[in-house]
């Protein structure tokens, strides 16, 4: 036993330099293969939450001008007098048709509330996390950001202080697609997005996070794009609820969260407007739901139906007047990719197959390095009476710490996934016997290769 630890300490000591390199390349090794791995096996990635549709792509809509003359026609649509009705006209159509899969949901928009009703329902803390910049909860200390230094004066009397909080809007197309649900209260219904002129109450769905300060029914002033109003709590969303979409997510492309934010409907408005005020509220809540505006499919309808739907939307908005949109499309999901393109596919695995040979070559011609640079001292050792086993077990003792170095780091950076799918654990500590195997057979084969004779003759 004593030999076999003399052995061991020899090796690690005079093989510091390749032991590292090879704890890189397995590393390399294992994350790679298992990311390949868990493609073949259909091992999730990640863990979308529970009202997030994964077998859904969409297409935003989006404007695109050929020449200069396209995008004058495009900033001046809204000098005709009939924009307002022409907008409204469009709405109406594309959610008349559920063979469009048309909906909305912004999560971008300017409207204030008033601060001084928040202050007396929630902490500082609160407050900030509600702030429309902020990103995380605890991103904004109340330490370094006083609430209050967040606030403007207001130009409408209905609210005394303004405060800029996540306010997000949709349609019930959305509502419904997103499978909201609510922890007290209820949903919006159907009526809730019609508006008429003179409307003062707007019902609203706050995030969880609102639970803690608002109950049922409470109000709050708002600015809704110049006119006052005052929104009212008809439901509180279960904690968790998210929207994901091709362009809804975080900066660190995460499910965007809605427990900190208050969700106004969109509204079909019944009358036309009969001023200003009005006129600007009407072209604003219409333009923002174009802008804001998808097509919601199932992730295997192909592109000529997309087209189709395509087609058909810029037919309704160019024979009302407006100008036609087209969509952009930003599918995520690897079950998404495999059905994209079987070309792309093979390129890919061909590349990752490319790839990982190099990579085990690059283990080979490492083990081998380092059996070459010790097979003299092995002949000589084998030669004085050494046990072959011993120099064996001795080498493959230092293998097996270089590679249960590799492995975990390896379950280290793979933790998430792990806790999320406990196979990538065992796909991990697979290829950590895998890789042993295939060493020790290097190793045996190469030892058992070694003349006694010739060492002798190059001792002499």
């Amino acid at each position: 036993m004593g030999n076999l630890f003399d052995e061991l300490r020899y090796n690690i000591k005079n093989s510091v330099f390749v032991n590292v390199i090879l704890i890189i390349q397995f590393i390399l090794f294992f994350w790679q293969s298992t990311m390949i791995l868990s493609y073949f096996l259909d091992m999730p990635l990640y863990e979308f939450p529970w009202n997030i549709p994964g077998d859904t792509t969409y297409y935003s809509l989006t404007y695109s001008f050929s020449n200069e003359e396209g995008k004058e026609a495009m900033r001046t649509q809204g000098s005709n007098p009939d924009y307002i009705s022409n907008q409204a006209k469009v709405y109406a159509e594309l959610h008349e048709n559920p063979d469009l899969h048309f909906m909305t949901f912004s999560n971008m928009v300017a409207i204030s509330v008033e601060y001084e009703t928040l202050r007396e329902n929630f902490t500082d803390q609160e407050l900030l996390d509600f702030f429309c910049d902020s990103e995380y909860p605890g991103q904004y200390n109340p330490a370094d950001t006083p609430p209050e230094t967040l606030t403007a004066p207001s130009y409408i009397e209905e609210v005394i202080t303004r405060y800029e909080t996540k306010i997000c809007r949709m349609d019930q197309q959305a509502m419904e697609h997103f499978k909201f649900q609510i922890e007290e209260g209820r949903l919006l219904e159907e009526e809730d997005f019609d508006f008429t002129w003179g409307q003062k109450i707007i019902p609203v769905l706050v995030g969880s996070a609102y639970g803690s300060g608002f109950d049922i029914g409470d109000r709050l002033a708002a600015d809704m794009y110049g006119t006052g109003v005052e929104l009212e709590v008809v439901g509180i969303l279960k904690a968790d609820t998210v929207i994901y979409t091709d362009e809804i997510y975080t900066l660190s492309a995460e499910p965007y969260s809605l427990d900190y934010a208050i969700i106004l409907p969109f509204f079909y408005i019944t009358d036309p407007p009969e001023n200003e005020d009005q006129r600007f509220l009407a072209e604003a809540n219409y333009d923002e739901a174009f802008q804001s505006g998808m097509i919601a499919v199932d992730k295997d309808t192909p592109t000529s139906e997309v087209r189709r739907i395509e087609k058909e939307l810029n037919q309704i908005f160019v024979k009302n007047g407006l100008y036609a949109v087209s969509t952009d499309v930003s599918t995520y999901g690897l079950d998404i990719f495999r059905t994209e393109s079987q070309e792309t596919l093979e390129i890919l695995l061909g590349a990752s197959v490319l790839v990982g040979a190099l990579t085990i070559s690059g283990i080979c011609m490492s083990i081998i390095t380092k059996l070459n640079r010790n097979l003299k001292r092995y002949g000589t050792e084998i030669m004085n009476g050494q046990s072959v086993g011993t120099i064996l077990a001795a080498f493959l003792l230092e293998i097996l710490l270089v590679i249960a170095a590799a492995m975990m780091f390896t379950v280290w950076k793979f933790m998430d996934l792990i806790q999320l799918n406990p196979v990538f654990l065992l796909v991990i500590l697979a290829l950590a016997l895998f890789s042993v195997l295939i060493v020790s057979a290097i190793f045996i084969r190469k030892l058992l290769k070694v003349d006694i004779e010739e060492i002798i003759r190059s001792e002499e």
